[in-house]
């Protein structure tokens, strides 16, 4: 194990008091030794909400955002690929049409943004060709652009979206770590950029890089939560006001609050990611923000992923950005903001009608609740039958044990998942499982070859499960 390694798992695994970087990595105004700016190499970004529908509101704010962010620094159009569905700034529920904000009585943060996928371009295969340059294959979807890094080059990532143990979702599909890594190492091997660094606001981030992300290969993860917790939404309840949802997610928005109000620019030139990542953990106290990878990467500056304001004049953002709040911020898990917003319309409404019509909305997602538990539950009673020595190692259905992840345990744990949306439900379309999934990543972990007489079972325990009607389960 590697020094950086050794020093990750120390000292930033959950549970552990480790509140900052190890003090010879603290180092937050350090500039990074500059090159002419031949050898300089270019910015990419890659923006990515990769979640749709009114409760997920916070995810396209938190993108936009950091559009307006990556434009007022400097980073041309060309350079910076936008996926996002796209279906809230016109969404029937928008209180002020054809516009986004990222806080309370915010700007327009939509205003100018250039989406270069939408709707079902959307999806993890799309992202993967993306990142890994595939221009061929995206050459008739959307706008075909793709990173075309070379050796000097940087890559700033940003993804937002719901996630779970070694997953993170997309509208119809799920993008697993094995995938993601595998994309990062054709991406090394071709020689496509110097340094990656990545932000990824997710429910249990960390469990698709603790790990299983190399600390020697320039890239660096920056995760909204731990390996085994959930992240949260901000400017929720009565801070969103008639918008009636959250508007952002608090580990993004922390960030980009913090870069918007400092001042002079000078500071956010030497501003380095890892202070950027000490701060943004300091603030943000509902999950414990992570970092993995190659911690070489942390002491670069943030500006040289996400751009300054002076390096190319003639780009300009669309819209001033945020201002810094002092106000505390209503925070919601990611699991219960839809369920949360339902309860709360529920309340508020006087019409009797409307009232019964939403009541039994939420007794309908309490009965298919109820359906997911019971077929997930008939699959693992019958594993634990059949495998009962599994049992003590993996751990219960809804307290699962914490294992560490392995990149060869993914097809396995693919395989089972595939089967229960084919036989069972879509797990990508009800948010509701995917905090039910982590058992049997752990089975994968303890048998890499269990997916075979699982899937059996999946088949027998869905048999009288009406795939059509469970959809949108929260």
């Amino acid at each position: 194990m590697g020094i950086f390694s050794f020093v990750s798992l120390a000292l930033f695994a959950i549970g552990s008091a480790a509140i900052y970087v190890p003090y010879n990595y603290r180092k937050p105004y350090i500039e990074t030794k500059r090159v002419n700016s031949f050898f300089e190499g270019k910015k990419w970004v890659v923006l990515v909400a990769a979640s749709d529908g009114w409760n997920n509101y916070r995810h396209q704010a938190d993108i936009c955002h950091a559009y307006q962010v990556i434009r007022k620094n400097g980073i041309p159009k060309e350079n910076i690929i936008t996926m996002m569905v796209d279906d809230i700034a016109n969404n029937p529920r928008n209180p002020t049409p054809g516009t986004i904000i990222n806080q309370p009585n915010g700007t327009d943060v939509y205003k100018g943004v250039v989406i270069d996928y939408k709707g079902m371009d959307v999806n993890s295969k799309n992202f993967l060709k993306i990142i890994t340059g595939d221009k061929k294959a995206m050459q008739s979807i959307g706008t075909g652009k793709v990173i075309e890094g070379g050796p000097h080059d940087k890559v700033f990532i940003n993804f937002v979206d719901h996630g779970t143990t070694g997953i993170l979702g997309f509208p119809d599909d799920f993008l697993y770590a094995d995938e993601l890594i595998d994309a990062l190492k054709t991406m090394h091997a071709s020689a496509s950029y110097r340094m990656v660094l990545m932000y990824i606001e997710a429910c249990k981030a960390g469990s698709l890089f603790d790990g299983l992300l190399s600390d020697n290969t320039g890239v660096l993860a920056v995760t909204a939560s731990g390996p085994r917790e959930n992240s949260f939404g901000c400017y929720c309840r009565s801070q969103s006001g008639l918008y009636k949802t959250c508007l952002g997610d608090l580990f993004s928005v922390t960030w980009m609050e913090n870069w918007d109000a400092m001042v002079p620019e000078s500071s956010k030139k030497k501003r380095t990611v890892f202070f950027d990542f000490n701060e943004t953990r300091t603030n943000v106290t509902d999950s414990n923000v992570m970092v993995y990878g190659d911690f070489r990467t942390g002491h670069e500056t943030l500006s040289s992923f996400v751009g300054n304001k002076n390096q190319n004049k003639k780009h300009h953002s669309a819209e001033p950005i945020m201002t810094k709040t002092n106000e505390p911020k209503n925070t919601l898990s990611s699991r219960i903001v839809h369920e949360y917003q339902l309860r709360q319309k529920l309340a508020s409404l006087s019409s009797v009608p409307k009232r019964k019509n939403l009541s039994t909305q939420l007794s309908l997602n309490n009965e298919m609740r109820l359906i997911i538990d019971k077929a997930l539950r008939k699959i693992y009673t019958a594993v634990a039958k059949a495998r009962p020595e599994i049992i003590s190692k993996a751990g219960d259905l809804f307290e699962p044990n914490h294992l560490q992840l392995s990149l060869d345990m993914f097809p396995c744990y693919r395989s089972i998942l595939n089967k229960i949306t084919e036989s069972c439900f879509s797990l990508s379309q009800n948010p509701y499982a995917l905090d039910r999934l982590t058992i049997f990543a752990n089975f994968c972990v303890v048998d890499k070859h269990i997916h075979q007489m699982v899937e059996k079972f999946v088949d027998a325990s869905c048999s009288d499960v009406d795939k059509s009607k469970i959809k949108n389960v929260i």
